[in-house]
């Protein structure tokens, strides 16, 4: 069997490997050495992949020695070589020219790399850039900043990814206090050691993601960012879409991206590049010779565009007639795309992770991704790394997406321990008296079929009982149902949740679900937590009346 080689099948370069088997050749996954120190820090990242595609694969590293490197590949007489993430762009280039294979020329990889040589020869060739140069200290850091009359900057690395060390500064005292931190952290992707300093371009950010073959360049997705400043000056993304058709600006924006591809010499492979778009146009921020990150499952991409760009580069290099024949096809999104990334504003203990269960009810879930979220700790987000997950929405429906979009938005701003719970309730703060769920059925008179969902009640009169191990297996269509979940010391609130959701399974449309305060009191947001489930769960939240006891009441419209 044929033999593709991609260098670093990180995040979403790693749809390459399946991919690559699908069209019946072998994948190989070759990981770069570039430093020791990289390599021990991409190690967590690395043992997944191998693990799941064990069988599928075929895995090599790097040698020190970049000769016995070039032999092994050579062994292997490679279709083509392809970089799946950033740390891959170099090493792909060499051994693809060694070889004579199609990739981005070796001599190239600088500007295509280097995020302040990018910019110099886009201005050196008449395209706009933006102003900027590498510091190595604050004398040299302040000195441009004041020479330049900058009123706001950036500080970050000239190489490197997920806006780690990006920090935006609108004043001296900021960019002092970002230097500080930044310079001690150094450049994580290697390198000489300094920063790139540049001018601040304030507007709406963009994405033109494209392949290329021989020079010519096909457009395979557009997306918009949106971000928040946190505290320290970092940028963190909220929440990145996808535009299902161009808009205003946008004709510009794409046709400045294809003068960047051919200024900066691109010849093959992805790209995934970003832009600002402000008073004066579109200005590029940076471009990657791979695809776009955040681990993009190649089902929700092809959900929205109708392909995913992994596949599409492999079109390219297998079939580069179909390719450049259809290079000019319009472009017609299928769908609206998402990606929501979970924002926390301070570091906790994680017990618990509610949101799995909440997400999964919205009508526009893909997939998720929580990874580093659900362990012990959850650190406060500063920067991609550092976010508490990302929630793939897809909808052909746009008002939908929104909703669910808007729906996440509130949780994660006012009841973030609904979706990441860092603490149990303390059995001191227990109501001293609370109905019954026999008071309960004497106050609400349900009539008709109830089903009752109790850690503690196994049996009721003209009640229907099940528990946590077998409500799934009940009969549906219930007039009314009762969540009775008695406090326990190793009580699981995302086990909760997913019996709130089980529950309002079994109950018929008009039905009504009733959670009493025993069960809603020791929930991370109390009553509210009843509420916000409710409504992931499209159930609609009944307003009391003045006589309604301690209880919450939702109805299935």
């Amino acid at each position: 069997m044929e033999n593709i080689i991609i260098v670093d099948p990180f995040s979403t370069g790693v749809n390459f490997l399946e991919d690559i088997r699908k069209r019946g050749y072998h994948p190989v996954g070759l990981w770069s050495k570039r430093s020791d120190h990289i390599y021990e820090l991409m190690k967590g990242v690395r043992s997944p992949i191998e693990n799941r595609y064990r069988g599928i694969a075929t895995f090599m590293t790097e040698d020190s020695d970049y000769n016995v490197t070039l032999n092994k590949v050579k062994e292997l007489k490679p279709l083509f070589i392809l970089p799946g993430a950033d740390l891959g762009i170099e090493l792909a280039a060499m051994l693809a020219e060694d070889l004579g294979l199609p990739g981005n020329p070796v001599e190239r990889i600088p500007v295509l790399t280097n995020k302040f040589l990018m910019h110099q020869a886009l201005t050196d060739n008449g395209v706009r850039g933006i102003r900027g140069k590498i510091v190595h200290n604050w004398e040299e850091t302040i000195g441009f900043y004041r020479e330049q009359g900058f009123t706001g900057c950036v500080l970050k690395p000239y190489r490197g990814a997920s806006s780690v060390d990006v920090r935006i500064c609108d004043s001296e005292e900021e960019l002092k206090a970002a230097f500080d931190e930044v310079f001690a952290e150094g450049n994580y992707m290697g390198g000489e050691e300094g920063m790139l300093l540049q001018e601040r371009i304030t507007g709406t950010e963009y994405i033109v993601n494209s392949v290329s073959y021989q020079g010519k360049h096909k457009l395979t997705a557009i997306w918009k960012h949106s971000k928040k400043k946190v505290e320290g000056g970092g940028m963190v993304y909220n929440y990145t879409e996808t535009l299902s058709r161009p808009e205003a600006g946008c004709s510009a924006l794409i046709k400045y991206a294809f003068d960047v591809l051919n200024t900066l010499g691109v010849q093959n492979g992805n790209v995934h590049s970003e832009f600002m778009i402000d008073e004066d146009g579109p200005v590029l921020i940076e471009i990657n010779c791979r695809p776009m990150g955040s681990d993009m499952p190649s089902n929700f991409l092809d959900r929205i565009w109708g392909h995913h760009e992994t596949d599409i580069a492999l079109d390219a290099y297998l079939h580069p007639e179909a390719f450049l024949a259809h290079i000019n096809d319009p472009f017609r999104p299928l769908a609206k795309g998402l990606k929501k990334h979970l924002i926390t504003d301070k570091d906790m203990d994680v017990i618990s992770a509610p949101v799995l269960a909440m997400i999964m009810h919205q009508k526009s879930f893909c997939h998720a991704r929580l990874g580093k979220s659900v362990s012990d700790h959850l650190a406060r987000t500063v920067d991609l790394d550092t976010s508490a997950g990302v929630l793939y929405l897809v909808n052909e429906d746009e008002g939908q997406l929104y909703r669910d979009r808007d729906f996440l938005e509130r949780i994660e701003n006012r009841y973030f321990y609904m979706l990441f719970s860092g603490k149990k309730a303390d059995v001191a703060d227990m109501p001293s008296s609370m109905d019954t769920v026999e008071d309960i059925l004497k106050n609400e008179h349900p009539v008709g079929s109830i089903i009752l969902l109790s850690n503690e009640i196994n049996e009721m009169p003209g009640v229907t009982t099940v528990t946590f191990d077998n409500i799934r297996e009940s009969q549906g269509g219930f007039q009314y149902g009762i969540l009775d979940i008695v406090y326990s010391e190793s009580e699981d609130y995302e086990l909760i949740s997913n019996m709130f959701f089980a529950l309002a399974d079994k109950i018929r449309r008009g039905g009504t679900i009733i959670v009493p305060e025993r069960t809603y009191w020791h929930m991370p947001c109390g009553k509210e937590s009843v509420e916000i489930l409710s409504e992931a769960a499209g159930l609609l939240i009944e307003a009391p009346n003045a006589d309604t006891k301690n209880v919450i009441k939702a109805y299935k419209d």
